[in-house]
């Protein structure tokens, strides 16, 4: 599914109050890859959703870095201000980010998607 900025599909969220949201012209951290980091540029979801990121270290601003898939792909492994955090990769996927560098640097070669995940793929 597509996401496209709406009062159904965001509910609260603070970017779509103030029109100022980032959808479109970022990537959500679920599509990294491990190695790759960059960083938060705006949290979507619930307000409750933000709040629980914010509580972890998730704010804009903050360098976020992926450490590593678990073998089925999910969850996804990140360090964020020296701490390992762990989320789903559905989670991720409302955290906006700039995009990733591979570690050294250098602007990965990443394909920008269109919404902030709700389109990706989902596991059995």
């Amino acid at each position: 599914m597509k996401h496209s900025p709406s009062p159904d599909t965001c509910g609260d969220c603070e970017g779509l109050r103030t029109r100022e949201c980032l959808s479109t012209e970022t990537v959500p951290l679920s599509t990294y890859k491990p190695g790759e980091r960059g960083t938060i540029v705006q949290l979507c979801g619930t307000s409750d959703f933000r709040l629980r990121l914010m509580e972890m270290g998730f704010v804009r601003g903050t360098e976020v870095r992926v450490v590593k898939d678990a073998p089925l792909t999910d969850p996804v492994e990140f360090e964020i201000k020296g701490y390992h955090i762990t989320l789903r990769r559905d989670e991720a996927a409302d955290i906006l980010m700039d995009r990733p560098s591979n570690g050294n640097g250098e602007q990965s070669r990443h394909r920008r998607r269109k919404g902030h995940g709700h389109d990706s793929p989902k596991v059995p």
